[in-house]
């Protein structure tokens, strides 16, 4: 079990100095996957402190998160280049999208489809603030809960698995 803590550890250590190493140096993706594109940096982080995420019992990290001030349930998910926002949880946070704004296809868990392309006004998890996120806004069948990708992990100062807890620290 140590060795797994270890190992994840590692991997979401490499996979946010990747991306940032990658953010600095990529123009605006042409390819859009959320499993495989990193999203430029856009404006300024807003560091705050440390958040805890216990690992719930499938061994995933669920958070709540606040999209331009209103509340929505995370997976976080480091092998999602974006936040990936369900279509119900946009319009609750004042994201409105029309039928001729998914022209973006993306491949999900589950399977191909088509998503809008956001810029979110920021994302705020206990105190741990980013502004000018990029996101994919899915229909809601296509998508079972909004994902907390790299276009926000990358952002915020370190992101650590041990423990059987995640550290956000921003």
């Amino acid at each position: 079990m140590r060795t797994e803590i270890i190992a994840a550890g590692v991997l979401v250590a490499s996979a946010v100095l990747g991306v940032r190493y990658l953010d600095r140096t990529a123009p605006e993706p042409q390819t859009r996957n959320l499993a495989a594109v990193t999203a430029p940096t856009q404006t300024q982080n807003h560091w705050a402190r440390e958040v805890r995420i216990a690992a719930s019992r499938d061994h995933q990290f669920y958070v709540n998160a606040e999209v331009n001030r209103r509340s929505a349930k995370f997976l976080v998910d480091t092998g999602a280049s974006y936040v990936a926002l369900r279509d119900s949880d946009a319009r609750e946070a004042g994201i409105y999208t029309s039928h001729t704004d998914y022209n973006y296809p993306v491949r999900t868990a589950n399977g191909e489809t088509n998503a809008a392309f956001v810029t979110l006004d920021e994302v705020e998890i206990n105190g741990i603030r980013v502004e000018g996120v990029k996101a994919f806004i899915l229909p809601d069948n296509q998508l079972a809960i909004n994902l907390l990708g790299m276009s926000f992990l990358s952002r915020i100062e370190s992101v650590e698995a041990r423990a059987g807890e995640l550290v956000l620290r921003g």
